[in-house]
């Protein structure tokens, strides 16, 4: 056995490589698509379109939450296979939460091509009044795919020069950060606890939930509420165009800094998760 065998026997423990690829590969997935909400705000600003922009975004974003049942459950299957194998499976953990860091990243990177992407898709749910329309177009015609081809532009430094922090509420990006380091990991903060005391496992597999709902809630009322008052003196022209920019562009920043902060926070979040656990 050679050190590479000895190393990924004991980061891996019972558990498969491609289970861990498939959850990093889903937590990228999602993160990305949820971050394309900010962009789709941009495009519904440039084109006074903003309702269509955002029910764009939720039939598309709908496919991404959905996803996340589809990753939780091996996680869950992580923290057996810990238990039952006497391992820690902090590490395996933290790698799919990096997965994340890439989706959130990958979404900034590419900002000008998906904000191109929303601009059309608003245009064509315009007028077609079908998602199922609009994809058909993108998708299965010439026109449609000749439309995506010129949505590309390649990402430029020039981009974060345009950025300013005058108007953007800097309480907002910071409290973004905060709330998505709770968001991103405490899920699996929770199933982590479960296995630093099986004693209480299903007390803390069963908080998992309700953090995501807490976490969303906080989101919603506290980052939400703030994002979408810049975004309506955006489209009212009562702020310039450039400061939506900026916002949109530093609440991904902020989500993006709060996922990789996640991965550090994981162990301490779910030891304060164990220890609640007794109260119940």
């Amino acid at each position: 056995m050679n050190y590479l065998d000895i190393t990924e026997s004991s980061f891996l423990g019972e558990v498969s490589i491609e289970r861990l690829l498939f959850i990093f590969l889903m937590i990228a997935l999602t993160n990305f698509i949820e971050t394309t909400s900010y962009w789709s705000r941009l495009a519904g600003v440039r084109g006074q379109k903003i309702a269509i922009s955002n029910s764009l975004y939720a039939m598309i974003s709908f496919g991404s939450r959905t996803a996340t049942l589809f990753f939780i459950a091996p996680i869950g299957g992580i923290i057996d296979r810990a238990v039952k194998g006497n391992f820690d499976p902090l590490h395996m953990l933290q790698f799919t939460l990096v997965g994340g860091v890439l989706g959130t990243a990958l979404a900034i990177i590419f900002m000008p091509t998906i904000v191109k992407f929303y601009d059309i898709g608003v245009e064509r749910l315009e007028k077609d009044g079908s998602i199922i329309r609009v994809f058909k177009f993108l998708i299965l015609s010439k026109e449609g795919l000749s439309a995506l081809r010129s949505c590309w532009t390649p990402p430029r430094f020039e981009m974060v020069k345009k950025l300013k922090l005058d108007g953007v509420p800097k309480s907002m990006v910071i409290l973004n950060i905060v709330l998505y380091t709770f968001f991103s990991m405490g899920a699996i903060a929770a199933y982590y606890a479960a296995w630093l005391n099986p004693e209480y496992m299903a007390r803390a597999s069963s908080l998992s939930p309700a953090i995501n709902a807490v976490g969303a809630f906080l989101l919603l009322f506290f980052v939400d509420a703030q994002s979408a008052i810049i975004v309506d003196r955006g489209l009212n022209r009562k702020i310039p165009m450039e400061v939506v920019r900026s916002a949109m562009v530093y609440l991904g920043i902020s989500r993006f800094l709060g996922n990789i902060l996640a991965i550090f926070t994981l162990y301490p979040a779910a030891l304060g998760i164990s220890f609640l656990t007794k109260f119940f």
